[in-house]
């Protein structure tokens, strides 16, 4: 389930985000799923 892997990916980058002081978490999901067609 797309929705899912989403919530992961964001999960995973909030982490990295709060370690390295960076969170950029939207601008990187909207560069990975811009490569798919993603419908509901």
């Amino acid at each position: 389930n797309t929705d899912l892997l989403a919530l992961d990916i964001k999960y995973a980058l909030d982490n990295l985000g709060q370690i390295t002081g960076e969170v950029t978490n939207d601008e990187i999901l909207d560069n990975i799923f811009s490569k798919f067609c993603i419908g509901k």
